[in-house]
């Protein structure tokens, strides 16, 4: 039998529905793989039993005609997705015993449809940076180049697709961690609208910036597990109460007519390929329109004033008396100090600090209310330029995966990582980008429309 981790996720459905393989063969080929390449530090936990079980369940629900949408597709889940049962710790040491009675409701959506779950993949501590060197359980290897970083924080998830570790990943993203890493690896993904896919059961680092979304190795996978994943869910207040379109119905590859932006401010530092798909875009009918976005330098302070915030008060919860690890003291006050710096590294500790000072009556009204207010301003920039285009399209990151050396001495300026999709992020608009290093930014609520032009430019080679 030829390797069957080397299929698609949409070849893999079609190999399951022609009964080419069951979906415990497919399995053990994806857990022999792991197996094999667990130097890549790619997952914190793997569930080989509860894998195998589900895949057992899964071949039966398909012999009896019940297959969901992903029927059969073993995936990882991103260590920030609360898992019932399973061990989810957020690349924590504060969270390293911390077993949830329940699972995330993108979770939920996907083991409804028959996916399989093959473990939880690494991930920079709380989805706290760019590289997954923060991580309590060690750093993740770039698959393609293995002294280099996969990215982050979802480098754990695009490092297992580029791997083929699985067929697809769970992510999330607050300024670039989906798109930055499926860049590094070169891998598809999208961080969806803001509320398409819930919150409800992901570890939160700031809430208003929050995404959950996908990482797989094509456009046309991607949008299988978004129609899956998305979904109004009454247990998340930020969650978008409105259809989810199939997605992957939308994918006509055909783009005649439409006019897509290019930002002259994210062409500063661009892909080798750019060139390339600028003309390529140009071939299938489209029209190229230069326009302009022009807080974009204002993101990355507004990104970092209001993650901090947010941080600071999501993270409070973890104070050692209801869960995860504690460490006594003399006092209450001690134990919650103790447990706190013993738990949280350090890059962490960085952040609290600086977000419970934001927060402070000072820092409120100097920092956050400006940093909000400069975000609604940046929110306007992409509301006047859908006036004029259908889509923006961009590079995903301005430089190349930098080496694991360079990330842990502070060599690379990872703050320009997220320079082309901190601003989107921040208006919580869709994004999907491709395995060459570009990507869509549409109007919000147009995730189908992000994938449509994404898997054009997924042609371009």
């Amino acid at each position: 039998m030829t390797d069957l981790t080397k299929l698609t996720l949409t070849e893999a459905l079609s190999g399951l529905e022609k009964k080419e393989f069951t979906s415990v063969e497919l399995t053990q080929s994806y857990l022999d793989k792991m197996k094999e390449l667990r130097r890549l530090n790619a997952f914190i936990t793997e569930t080989p039993e509860i894998a195998l079980q589900m895949a057992a369940e899964s071949d039966k629900r398909r012999a009896e005609g019940k297959a969901g949408k992903l029927e059969g597709i073993p995936m990882a889940v991103k260590d920030l997705y609360c898992t019932k049962g399973v061990l989810t710790t957020g690349a924590s040491k504060i969270l390293s015993n911390f077993v949830p009675p329940y699972s995330a409701t993108t979770c939920a959506h996907l083991w409804k449809e028959g996916a399989v779950l093959l473990g939880k993949t690494n991930t920079d501590e709380f989805a706290m940076g760019s590289s997954t060197i923060t991580s309590y359980y060690g750093v993740t290897h770039n698959p393609h180049d293995e002294t280099r970083v996969p990215g982050g924080s979802s480098g754990g998830s695009a490092a297992a697709v580029a791997a083929h570790l699985c067929a697809a990943a769970t992510a999330t993203e607050t300024g670039g961690s989906i798109r930055q890493p499926a860049a590094f690896c070169k891998t598809a993904g999208i961080k969806p609208t803001y509320g398409r896919c819930s919150r409800f059961g992901i570890l939160a680092y700031s809430s208003s910036l929050d995404h959950p979304g996908v990482i797989a190795r094509t456009i046309e996978d991607v949008a299988k597990v978004l129609e899956v994943m998305a979904g109004h869910d009454e247990f998340d207040s930020t969650s978008l109460n409105m259809p989810v379109p199939e997605f992957s119905k939308m994918l006509d590859k055909n783009i005649k007519g439409m006019k897509i932006g290019i930002p002259k401010e994210y062409t500063e530092m661009v892909p080798e390929i750019w060139d390339r798909a600028l003309a390529f875009v140009k071939e299938q009918g489209a029209e190229l329109v230069e326009i302009s976005l022009p807080h974009t330098e204002q993101a990355a302070s507004v990104y970092y004033i209001t993650t901090m915030a947010e941080a600071s008060s999501n993270l409070a919860r973890y104070d050692g008396v209801r869960f995860g690890t504690r460490v006594d003291g003399k006092s209450l006050d001690e134990m919650y100090m103790e447990t706190r710096m013993d738990g949280f590294g350090a890059e962490v500790r960085r952040r609290l600090i600086l977000g419970t000072y934001f927060l402070s009556a000072k820092g409120y009204f100097e920092y956050f209310v400006p940093a909000q207010k400069m975000r609604r301003l940046i929110a306007e920039d992409f509301d006047k330029a859908f006036e004029k285009v259908d889509v923006l399209m961009a590079p995903t990151v301005p430089i190349e995966p930098f080496t694991i050396e360079e990330a842990k001495c502070g060599a690379c300026a990872t703050k320009i990582n997220d320079t082309y999709s901190m601003p989107s992020a921040l208006a919580g608009i869709p994004a999907a980008c491709v395995p060459s290093g570009l990507q869509v930014i549409a109007p919000r609520y147009e995730e189908g429309l992000a994938l449509k032009v994404a898997q054009v430019l997924e042609m371009c080679k």
